[in-house]
């Protein structure tokens, strides 16, 4: 019952005060008038049973005694008929009369008196309200009721496509590019046509405006190993030397280590492999507590994902991961392995659930389920898998979910799946950032949709905004060998829904 204690903000037990603005800010009621304190509260609003719709009884509606509106704060699955249902009202001892009226409805309009026909079915697809009076009748408040149903399936992955040529680049049809993440920085190193190489980075995620510019490095780098810490970039030059520099790209040093890949960061540090007398190592700059040791055979020397990094309250340290990649062994040049770094030790965390490929692309993100009560939405974070190629040479264009960290990855559904539009991508980046929405609470309760407590949100009077996490999806080749030059956008389709306040 948390939600209803955050719109009950008078209390389901208080007085509802005489007051002309309340009464006139409501042109249908008008006549009504306060004279004396009278309680007037719906104390519960819950729907009956219905053998079409399982679980219709389940919904939890909440209750806003300020504005008088009742609602569904969770949609009702996309499709559930809302056109014959009998709702259950439990109102204050003082109420005498309780009438619900209905106007715009596809099935029906007019007026239902409730205390006299309480399993009266109502037509909940127009405006319905509900007029309730103390005895005497001559005072009285209307509420407003709604009952909202998704337009959409809330769990569907909606993607928008955004073309970006010739603007994150300085020239057409660069060679290489690598986005990453460092801080709260979104940058791009971009080798151009012409071997010079740029820092593309976007101004405004929202509408795509970005700065580019020419940077002069004091190495040749080998673009996709471009890695990010908080504060600091990482990268191999063409001779497998390791640098590190700022997000701004203008001061780089050579850190003296000689490397043979870049997996990722961890903890402030890059994460690799080195050859020792022809035999790799696993590496990491600076050293700290890794178990610096040989590879194991079956361990990918390159084409891996990109490296993702959790932290939950049942590890002690980071835990980090990718799936994928190029193993030495030439009867299975592919892995379908993803291994996992605590910061000492790596280990296979498992194998298997996605084909063997490379250049896969891991984003961390969010799903929800019913909570055990029904009356909620509980958050918890997955793991996608998305794009690579494949052994045959074809490329992936299956969605993988892995709701255990890694540790199991499964076909998504259909509904997660990508749509026709995005190209079969291997080696594309992805980054999860916010971008700001709004929603005007008061205007809006018609149509009001309200998606999971977790997002971040602020309001300012009627109006609420909050940060809605949208995945972009960066570059990446195509099947020909091409670079593509695009930027597509995705978010989940209840995380564009209002919060719940």
């Amino acid at each position: 019952m948390n939600h209803k204690k955050h719109f009950t903000t008078i209390g389901l037990g208080v007085l509802i005060a005489a007051a002309g603005a309340v009464s006139s800010c409501n042109k249908d009621s008008d006549s009504l008038s306060y004279q004396d304190p009278v309680n007037l509260a719906v104390t519960e609003f819950t729907l009956d049973a219905d053998d079409d719709n399982p679980g219709l009884d389940s919904v939890y509606f909440s209750i806003d005694l300020e504005r008088r509106i009742i609602f569904n704060a969770d949609s009702l699955r996309k499709g559930t008929r809302v056109n014959k249902v009998v709702p259950k009202i439990t109102f204050s001892g003082e109420v005498s009369e309780a009438v619900i009226v209905m106007s715009g409805g596809s099935t029906r309009e007019g007026e239902v008196d409730f205390r006299e026909n309480p399993t009266d079915s109502i037509d909940f697809t127009g405006d319905v309200t509900l007029r309730v009076k103390a005895a005497g009748g001559t005072i009285g408040t209307e509420y407003r009721i709604k009952v909202n149903v998704h337009k959409l399936d809330t769990d569907t992955l909606v993607w928008n496509d955004i073309d970006y040529m010739g603007i994150s680049t300085r020239l057409p049809q660069p060679r290489a590019m690598k986005t990453v993440q460092c801080g709260d920085k979104v940058v791009s190193l971009v080798e151009e046509n012409d071997g010079t190489f740029s820092r593309s980075e976007p101004v405004s995620l929202t509408d795509f405006t970005w700065n580019v510019s020419k940077v002069s490095l004091p190495f040749a780098p080998d673009v996709r190993t471009l890695s990010a810490s908080d504060d600091r970039l990482w990268a191999l030059d063409s001779e497998g030397r390791l640098w590190t520099g700022d997000p701004s790209m203008t001061t780089w040093t050579d850190t003296g280590e000689i490397w043979t890949a870049m997996i990722g960061t961890y903890t402030g540090t890059a994460v690799g492999l080195k050859a020792v007398n022809g035999t790799e190592y696993f590496a990491q700059y600076p050293l700290k507590d890794l178990n610096v040791k040989e590879v194991p055979v079956d361990f990918p020397i390159s084409g891996f994902s990109n490296f993702v990094t959790l932290t939950n309250k049942w590890t002690s340290s980071p835990v980090a991961f990718f799936t994928g990649g190029r193993i030495v062994d030439r009867d299975k040049p592919l892995s379908n392995a993803t291994w996992a770094f605590d910061g000492s030790e790596w280990i296979k965390l498992s194998s298997g659930g996605i084909p063997a490929l490379e250049g896969a692309s891991i984003i961390p993100y969010y799903n929800f389920r019913p909570s055990a009560q029904g009356n909620s939405m509980i958050e918890y974070p997955v793991w996608m898998l998305i794009g690579g190629r494949m052994a045959d040479s074809s490329f992936n264009r299956t969605v993988y979910i892995s709701y255990d960290n890694g540790v199991n990855w499964t076909r998504g559904t259909s509904s997660l799946q990508l749509p026709p539009e995005i190209p079969a991508l291997a080696y594309c980046d992805n980054v999860v950032a916010e971008i700001e929405k709004s929603y005007d609470l008061s205007a809006g309760w018609q149509s009001l949709r309200r998606g999971p407590q977790r997002i971040r949100y602020e309001v300012d009077g009627s109006v609420i905004t909050w940060g809605c996490p949208y995945i972009f999806l960066f570059g990446g080749y195509q099947p020909d060998g091409t670079l593509s030059t695009n930027v597509w956008r995705g978010v989940l389709n209840r995380l564009t829904f209002a919060p719940i306040i």
